[in-house]
């Protein structure tokens, strides 16, 4: 048994309304075999030993519980429907991630606390690879992507939070801020009680054209667009203004590139009335200064730290249900104080599989009432937007900014949100 660190937050922050789970979604040319993605999967899972884990709660000599995670060597699920698995339990046979495979798609779900975006790709990197040759090409070449009989190294299983802290750091002192706009109460529409995914489609080469000639980058150019968007429909509010996230990878700062472990923070920029006047390009430009100063390496890194530091707090409460229930105001704040969230892991980067692979969607059980992920795969940029109203004021805005640029965006598909629910390991 080995305890738990980094997967703190989110284990005390899950519950069955918020599952902290995510679900990436490929959509291939052609209907999937269902014996080769089982080989697949089984293939890939012997890459991935340190993914393989059944998280408990344990006691320890103070009579304190904690998370602990013991091997689990039973295989991975692939699930034959839409519908996910339920993680940590005997649908998943108790590991914290799984697959389902129907028709054309193929979708990993994963508990954020095991890994995130960046973890989740290179696991699906080496499925596509393990079933794409089985199912098209013997031959394919494995360029660039893992794969079982690999040398595993320990930094890919490296705990950040178990390395020395750091003496001497200069963060950024951020001055205090106007409030942010609060989408729950200070929406142009009403919240609704389901969360919607709407996935949008640009074309990659168009939108690449259209942020070089805005001299940015897609997660600060889209990170803009959505500002814009809610700056356009809060016109009339004079006291607070949209506070937009940007998720943020920390491997490199922290000095664990190749982590598997969910180690994400968040930048925060708030678009002031001052802002909203400049013209696009100037806009882009205080964007750009802003995240270039935020996720500066002594910043970034505090912001970890901060974060343990805080989990160490809360683990002096003597049960997890305690530091459960703590962890909700959590919850409070991110819905009070920013108005949206923008995540882009960056390009797939598949290898010579992306060729089978038409796009890919990526859905999150997500606090915020308004967030964007955001992947460049198969030509195209997908765009997962996730929504929590009862009409269509901030999709509309959002598509019209977007069509302002020149880029020709459509909506493929929009459902309430899929993702895997997860066992209640507070109460079940």
């Amino acid at each position: 048994m080995r305890r738990l660190y980094s997967e703190r937050m989110h284990l005390y922050w899950a519950t069955q309304e918020h599952c902290c789970t995510v679900r990436m979604t490929l959509k291939l040319r052609d209907d999937i075999d269902r014996d080769m993605i089982v080989e697949a999967v089984a293939a890939a899972q012997k890459r991935y030993p340190y993914m393989c884990m059944k998280v408990q709660k344990y006691v320890d000599a103070d009579n304190s519980e904690f998370f602990g995670a013991e091997d689990n060597d039973l295989p991975w699920v692939v699930t034959p429907t839409i519908k996910p698995a339920r993680l940590l339990s005997p649908e998943s046979n108790f590991h914290l991630l799984a697959f389902s495979a129907w028709d054309n798609y193929l979708a990993i779900d994963f508990f954020h606390g095991l890994t995130d975006g960046m973890g989740a790709y290179n696991v699906l990197r080496t499925l596509l690879y393990e079933y794409c040759r089985r199912r098209y090409d013997n031959t394919l070449s494995r360029e660039g992507i893992y794969v079982a009989g690999d040398a595993i190294s320990p930094k890919e299983y490296e705990d950040p939070a178990l390395l020395p802290h750091p003496e001497k750091l200069n963060p950024v002192i951020v001055p205090s801020t106007p409030r942010a706009i609060n989408l729950y109460a200070d929406g142009v529409t009403p919240i609704s009680s389901t969360l919607e995914t709407v996935f949008l489609q640009v074309d990659e080469e168009q939108m690449m054209k259209c942020v070089s000639s805005h001299g940015t980058t897609p997660a600060k150019m889209l990170t803009l667009v959505m500002a814009r968007a809610v700056a356009r429909l809060h016109q009339d509010c004079k006291d607070a203004a949209p506070m937009a996230i940007l998720a943020i990878n920390l491997r490199k700062p922290l000095g664990t590139p190749l982590t598997y472990k969910s180690i994400v923070s968040g930048i925060r920029m708030l678009i002031t009335e001052d802002i909203q006047k400049l013209s696009i390009d100037e806009q882009a430009g205080k964007i750009k200064d802003m995240v270039a100063e935020q996720a500066s390496p002594d910043n970034v890194t505090a912001m970890f730290w901060r974060l343990k530091d805080c989990m160490d707090m809360f683990d002096k409460m003597p049960t997890a249900a305690a530091r459960q229930q703590a962890m909700q105001g959590f919850s409070k704040n991110v819905k009070e104080t920013g108005t949206f969230c923008m995540s882009y892991v960056g390009k797939s980067n598949f290898g010579a599989a992306e060729q089978y692979v038409i796009d890919m969607s990526t859905e999150i059980d997500t606090d915020y009432a308004l967030m964007l992920e955001l992947n460049a795969t198969g030509g195209r940029f997908n765009l997962s937007l996730m929504q929590r109203f009862s009409s269509d004021s901030y999709l509309d805005a959002i598509i019209d900014e977007l069509r302002q640029l020149g880029l020709n965006v459509s909506i493929s598909w929009r459902r309430p949100t899929i993702v895997a629910p997860i066992f209640d390991f507070y109460h079940d």
